[in-house]
């Protein structure tokens, strides 16, 4: 098969008798060039089939218009959402967007590093996948100029701004609703992991059932974050003496994987045990009962990170944000 040879600017030129500097300037939108010949070399262009290398702009510009998101698990809905979001935000303010799943492997991570360098793209916000211990590979972008901004899964010390939810709080907020709804023995299924969202969650649980003088304090960790691990997780804390009457979860998958070990065993849900879970995935609204949750406003979040990448870009500005956003406890019928 014969492969169509490539329009260049030089071909646009040629076929209008004019530099070809002139009619790159006139493709730029270039105040030098007359209306008149702008569009001439517009209509040429079309005529011809013209599209612009943007990699090759990129390059010489040392900058694009290309944003790029790198996100654990395009599986996970709130990743899912997020982007959906973010890349209307994009749209509408001339950006685009090229989004990398890392599939929570640093190697992965270190890989999509160089080839966003090599692309010489705008700017980059990363979510760090769950094995990702060393955030080192993410300084090559500073070396080159590239704002970084972290969000939601962020590492626990960095210099590079970042954009967090306020779990700390919120699972404060939920001891102390459980608490009105008369449950003291209010356990935790956590997940191991060096990631703030996981300590502040967990520390959250801890320092709320101190401060309220519970007894029982119980959290273990689930061996990964799915249905069956919530199940797990569920069988090992009724094998024990003392059994709760309310699980707060990690997730909504882990929340939902207790309360299916729950039904099987023939617990009341929440009149026996409550259970609560993180991160409202459309599932929860499905489940019988359906999953009280802690719920992420992803409008905001999105806005919120657009904003705060496009401030870095635009205004050249390497003045470190942290932000943190609210969390809703949405209350459904497990608790």
């Amino acid at each position: 098969m014969i492969m169509k040879k490539e329009v260049t600017i030089k071909d646009i030129a040629k076929q209008l008798g004019i530099h070809h500097t002139t009619v790159s300037r006139a493709l730029h939108g270039s105040k030098k060039i007359k209306e008149e010949t702008r569009n001439r070399v517009l209509q040429e262009a079309h005529n011809l089939g013209y599209t612009p290398n943007l990699l090759a702009q990129n390059l010489r510009n040392r900058q694009s218009r290309i944003i790029s998101f790198i996100i654990p698990d395009f599986k996970h809905h709130f990743f899912s959402r997020l982007i959906s979001s973010i890349t209307e935000l994009a749209y509408n303010n001339g950006y685009m967007i090229m989004i990398f799943q890392s599939n929570d492997n640093p190697y992965i991570e270190k890989k999509i590093i160089n080839s966003l360098i090599s692309l010489r793209v705008a700017g980059v916000a990363i979510s760090v996948g769950l094995k990702t211990k060393s955030t080192a590979h993410f300084d090559k972008l500073k070396e080159e100029g590239i704002p970084l901004v972290f969000f939601d899964r962020v590492p626990v010390k960095t210099q590079y701004s970042t954009i967090t939810l306020d779990n700390y709080h919120a699972i404060r907020m939920v001891v102390d609703e459980l608490i009105k709804r008369n449950k003291k023995n209010i356990a935790y299924i956590s997940f191991n992991s060096h990631m703030r969202i996981f300590k502040d969650r967990l520390n959250g649980y801890n320092e709320a059932i101190s401060d309220a003088g519970l007894s029982y304090n119980r959290s273990i960790n689930a061996k990964q974050i799915f249905i069956n691990d919530g199940y797990e997780s569920a069988s090992l804390l009724f094998k024990e003496k003392e059994i709760p009457d309310a699980i707060i979860c990690i997730n909504d998958e882990i929340a939902i994987g207790t309360m299916n070990f729950l039904k099987e065993k023939g617990f009341t849900i929440p009149d026996d045990v409550a259970v609560i879970g993180f991160d409202d995935n459309p599932m929860g609204a499905v489940c019988d009962p359906q999953l009280t949750t802690l719920s992420q406003s992803i409008d905001n979040l999105s806005q919120t990170l657009f904003s705060l990448l496009i401030k870095q870009i635009e205004q050249k500005t390497e003045i470190k944000e942290d932000v943190i956003l609210p969390l809703k406890l949405k209350i459904r019928s497990s608790l």
